[in-house]
């Protein structure tokens, strides 16, 4: 168990090890330079957190819609259940009038 829990350590650190050095070889040997690359950097960066801006908002909205949506659901449920007491309510009163009348009878 020990010799299992230094594997993955050992995969772990590498592999955080590899993807650093690969980051910083990759900056080094760039064929552009580094004033480009910060340019394209920083509008890749903006550009997704403008994304994620617009995604949290619409998210933010689909939610308000899913509140909206549950509340009406339950509303709904909620009249068919008051609806089928009724219906139910109903049809006892009506199976007691009829072994009533028939009590009667005999």
């Amino acid at each position: 168990m020990e010799n299992q829990d230094k594997y993955y350590k050992g995969l772990f650190f590498g592999a955080i090890f590899g993807a650093a050095a690969g980051t910083v070889m990759g900056l080094l040997f760039a064929p552009r330079k580094g004033t480009e690359t910060q340019m394209i950097i920083s509008g890749q960066l903006k550009s997704a957190l403008e994304k994620a801006a617009e995604y949290y908002e619409g998210a933010g909205q689909e939610e308000a819609y899913s509140n909206e949506a549950k509340h009406r659901s339950q509303e709904i449920i909620d009249s068919a259940r008051d609806e089928a007491r009724k219906i139910l309510d109903e049809a006892n009163n009506i199976i007691r009038d009829i072994r009533g009348t028939k009590s009667l009878e005999n």
